[in-house]
């Protein structure tokens, strides 16, 4: 059994070297053309409003969420006034005001599994070599194939966020491409993202999506017609089975040295 404080250690010791951002991106797909579609290049986005209907529809939390980009306040006794002759214009009894940005109807959002090194499960490690794993147990693993398919490309994390980057510059528009903020839906920071605009609020989430470790893409340019960002092909990209994703890890060996020598 690993104890906690040598992983700990053995981990920061190799952040130092990898840093604390994923090492990979994982994009679950129902069928094995789409995760091809992928190891092109080609990523298929939706937009918030997408995302929303698609949980008023099925009734099911999962791919869909319905409060997608929307702020979401509590009211009582609401009064609106006009702000020069101080005229009550309308008022409304106590419910829920939703809010959202015209233009974010049409901002194209693609969502990735980010895995870090301190994602991964330290499966066995000694003085020259430590072995990792992706840390889905087998019920994680049922639930995004139920949700999300059968098939799984994975993608070298430099490499996605490199041709991102290339992509965004080329068309001339801002972007964010981070981790999802999964907290309460009136917790004061995502209230001020998203009251100030600022893109951050693309990236929260309600908690009970926590499961997904979703990294979220939104890049401010309207969804293209036929909904794919096309950013050229990913040389490292692999496809897989979804169920095997659970056994995909990595090796890296190493040389210590006792205090003396340091």
């Amino acid at each position: 059994m690993i104890k906690p404080e040598d992983k700990e250690l053995l981990i920061n010791q190799i952040e130092t070297h990898v840093g604390e951002r994923p090492l990979f991106y994982l994009k679950f797909c129902s069928k094995e053309s789409y995760a091809i579609d992928v190891v092109n290049g080609n990523l298929y986005g939706n937009t918030p409003e997408f995302f929303r209907l698609l949980e008023q529809e099925s009734g099911e939390q999962g791919q869909g969420d319905k409060f997608e980009l929307l702020n979401i306040i509590e009211t009582q006794n609401v009064i609106i006034l006009d702000p020069d002759t101080k005229d009550v214009l309308f008022t409304a009894p106590s419910g829920q005001l939703k809010i959202e940005f015209a233009t974010d109807k049409t901002i194209p959002i693609v969502s990735f599994v980010g895995i870090s090194l301190r994602d991964m499960e330290l499966f066995d490690f000694d003085y020259e070599h430590a072995e990792f794993r992706f840390p889905f147990t087998g019920e994680e693993r049922k639930s995004i194939k139920d949700n999300f398919g059968d098939f799984c490309t994975i993608i070298s994390a430099r490499e996605l966020e490199e041709k991102i980057k290339k992509y965004c510059n080329a068309v001339g528009a801002e972007y964010v491409f981070d981790k999802v903020i999964y907290c309460p839906q009136n917790t004061i920071q995502r209230i001020k993202s998203f009251n100030n605009g600022d893109k951050e609020r693309f990236l929260y989430k309600n908690k009970a999506f926590e499961y997904q470790r979703e990294y979220r893409l939104a890049i401010a340019i309207e969804i293209p017609n036929d909904h794919f960002i096309r950013l050229g092909k990913m040389d490292s990209a692999k496809v897989f089975a979804t169920e095997e994703i659970c056994n995909f890890g990595f090796s890296l060996k190493y040389k210590t040295v006792k205090n003396e020598e340091l």
